[in-house]
């Protein structure tokens, strides 16, 4: 909720929660906004483009703001190492939006950028917090797809998009699931997190909550990035020779993925306590659209991130060694 505190820093009283000091945010001069989708929202609004391109196979949520702004919507395929069509051509006037994968695709934005005026390139890095943002139109990040944050996003861009007046006030409510898995368990807080995704629908563009601006400020990045490249070299120094998918090397990815047409891997693995999760489960995708199915089912997102260590990367390669024999 608002506050009509005055600004004052106060001195005593009881005490906050117990953070590690505040070091900064890693993208410092970006737009810091409540959610990717409200990030998309407030860009499009403010270029209004007669048309944007969008992967099919895209988060759905991110389907909600180009709706909401009346953008005209096209839809474009990817193959199976994430590339788009070479020959894909937003006209003047046009925007295109490319997602770069799990943050394994930055030679295909690399690829992309060559062809494509830079000023008509949108880039979702909500699945690649630790890659730069090229030199592009715009780069949005979700840093709570990486880190224990309720809520927040960063728009990288160089356009004047003006800072939202309302700031955001549900990031409280959305800290209840991560506190419940603290106190309790993932089982136990499942089903608040799934009730918090719930309240980015349909919410104007805000600013990030002071509480998400401590928080983000508070994370090393350095060690977080470090263990995420340590443990996806884990994963595929184990799977490398049966993985088809492009791993670059010294990736921090989002989850190390791993194409695997090997059927109720997933639930194998969830009965040992390893959950996987799916991009997307809700995606809905047209008759012609085998390849995006076929990335969407069969690839396992392997945990990856910072809160684990080579011990236990190595009871997930077991288990999933043991699954796959």
């Amino acid at each position: 909720m608002e506050s009509s505190v005055s600004p004052l820093p106060a001195i005593g009283g009881y005490f906050e929660l117990e953070l590690p000091p505040a070091l900064g945010h890693l993208y410092p001069d970006a737009l810091r906004l409540q959610s990717a989708r409200a990030s998309l929202l407030a860009l499009l609004r403010q270029l209004r483009p007669s048309r944007l391109w969008l992967p099919r196979f895209i988060c759905p949520t991110m389907l909600e703001p180009v709706r909401r702004s009346g953008v005209s919507l096209c839809f474009y395929p990817i193959d199976h190492n994430y590339r788009p069509p070479i020959d894909l051509a937003p006209a003047p006037g046009e925007l295109l939006l490319y997602v770069n994968y799990y943050g394994i695709c930055d030679e295909q934005i690399e690829s992309l950028l060559q062809r494509v005026p830079k000023e008509r390139v949108v880039l979702d890095f909500s699945q690649a917090f630790f890659s730069p943002p090229p030199d592009c139109l715009a780069t949005i990040y979700s840093p709570r797809k990486f880190f224990g944050v309720p809520d927040g996003a960063y728009l990288c861009s160089a356009l004047n998009i003006p800072q939202p007046a309302e700031t955001e006030t549900l990031s409280l409510e959305r800290f209840r699931p991560l506190l419940t898995r603290l106190a309790d368990s993932p089982e136990a807080g499942y089903p608040h997190i799934l009730e918090a995704r719930r309240t980015f629908k349909n919410q104007e563009p805000k600013r990030m909550s002071q509480l998400t601006e401590r928080l983000l400020a508070s994370i090393d990045y350095p060690r977080a990035r470090s263990q995420r490249r340590m443990n996806a070299a884990q994963y595929h120094t184990a799977f490398g020779d049966l993985n088809p998918l492009p791993i670059p090397a010294g990736a921090s990815p989002l989850a190390y993925p791993l194409y695997c047409e090997k059927p109720d891997l997933r639930e194998i693995l969830a009965a040992q306590r390893i959950f996987v999760a799916k991009y997307w489960p809700d995606l809905e995708l047209a008759a012609d659209s085998a390849t995006e199915a076929a990335l969407a089912e069969h690839t396992l997102a392997l945990p990856c991130d910072q809160r684990y260590g080579e011990a236990d990367i190595a009871r997930v390669i077991a288990a999933l060694r043991a699954a796959l024999n």
